[in-house]
């Protein structure tokens, strides 16, 4: 009896002391933020940026050597993260990676069939964004940092924030690409990051040794089923984030009504702040014929005026609401033309709608959907509301007192 007792407790306490049965010692990990994947001579080359682990005494921001990177190749990624343990004397600890750039020639290539382990993984992270580097490898564009932010992992994160307030560039992370790619009738777009060269303006010796280039992410890169197939500029990235929905923040640019004396059109531009977006798309049959409808409310807030009119008068304001819908309309319009004629693929999510609305016609049509979508016609409405207009209600360059 008491040997059963023993065995009991014996047991009982193994279970409520296995805390640290799988604990990592900090000095003995890689931790890494940021991972570049690219396609060289039929192997995967992976490319990590680790956290130096230094004082921040010993930190010099001009030269960011709190980080170091290290390549791995193989024959496919685990095996190239492998590769690294080969020249790299930690463990590559992937739990806070929050930034994976693909190569341009890699995502051609599709990625599916290379992202498996980034799934399977269990340190991986499924938020992680992702991004092509247009126009070049992916470790190209990894040790950029003309930024403020002393890791360049984190200037680049920061980046892809910052399409909260600038929608002309596309934050997708790994679950979104996944999602889409497994629709039938929603192409993924993802973000790009493109390395540029920059005008060096501080010309102090201090600044000499700072970065000749910088990055930008503006643009989106399309995806046929899991490859690269083009590009979506600015402009045109933005439309598409207003036909998603994404649009919560940000500027919206329009000609003003009554432009400046002397002035051409086109150099009386007026901008207005997005307080708040909501877009409803539909799909509707009429007479044979497929329709997409896309309606658009924005509220927005006036940021500038540049124009000869008295926005204090309250058809001046309707006139500008009116400018302003005209601007989103045309946009939009050009955006899906591109999408019809251009690219022939519904990068939009009209095929979603569609398969909501319709569910057994659509069995009969999904596969034939781009085809469907490219000729489709299409209505596009939007309705701006200016419930602003900042701290003076009428232009600067207008004589208040004769």
């Amino acid at each position: 009896m008491k040997k059963i007792i023993f065995l009991n407790i014996l047991v009982i306490l193994v279970l409520f002391l296995t805390g640290c049965w799988d604990s990592k010692e900090l000095n003995k990990l890689g931790i890494s933020l940021i991972m570049g994947v690219d396609m060289e001579n039929d192997k995967v080359l992976l490319t990590v940026g680790f956290i130096k682990p230094i004082s921040a005494q010993e930190s010099n921001m001009e030269q960011d050597v709190s980080v170091k990177y290290v390549q791995g190749v193989g024959n496919n990624m685990l095996e190239a993260f492998r590769d690294i343990t080969l020249k790299f004397d930690r463990r590559v600890f992937a739990s806070h990676n929050k930034i994976v750039i693909f190569g341009e020639e890699f995502a051609k290539q599709g990625l599916i069939d290379h992202i498996d382990e980034l799934f399977r993984d269990r340190e991986q992270r499924e938020t992680s964004y992702i991004l092509v580097a247009k126009g070049s490898k992916a470790y190209d564009v990894m040790g950029i940092n003309p930024g403020l932010e002393q890791m360049p992992a984190n200037y680049i994160l920061n980046l892809v924030r910052n399409t909260n307030s600038n929608p002309k560039a596309m934050d997708t992370n790994f679950i979104d690409y996944i999602k889409h790619h497994y629709h039938k009738g929603h192409h993924p777009v993802v973000g790009i990051i493109q390395k540029r060269k920059r005008e060096i303006v501080d010309k102090s010796a201090s600044a000499s040794k700072a970065s000749e280039y910088e990055l930008s992410i503006l643009g989106s890169a399309i995806f046929d089923k899991d490859s690269l197939v083009g590009y979506l500029n600015g402009n045109d990235t933005k439309a598409l984030n207003f036909f998603m929905d994404n649009v919560k923040m940000g500027i919206v640019t329009f000609p003003t009504p009554i432009p400046l004396k002397n002035e051409g059109k086109s150099n009386s531009l007026s901008s207005v702040y997005i307080i708040n977006n909501k877009t409803k798309n539909d799909v509707e049959i009429l007479d044979g014929k497929i329709i997409l409808k896309t309606k658009i409310k924005l509220r927005s807030s006036l940021g500038e005026v540049v124009g000869d009119i008295d926005i204090s008068k309250e058809e001046n304001i309707k006139k500008m609401e009116e400018a302003c819908s005209k601007a989103i309309e045309e946009a939009l319009k050009e955006a899906l033309r591109k999408g019809q004629e251009v690219h022939k693929l519904d990068i939009f999510g009209f095929g979603l709608v569609f398969h909501r609305k319709y569910p057994k016609l659509w069995k009969e049509i999904e596969n034939n959907w781009d085809e469907i979508f490219s000729e489709a016609e299409f209505q596009i409405e939007v309705d701006t509301n200016i419930i602003r207009t900042g701290l003076i209600n009428t232009p600067i360059n207008r004589v208040k007192v004769k």
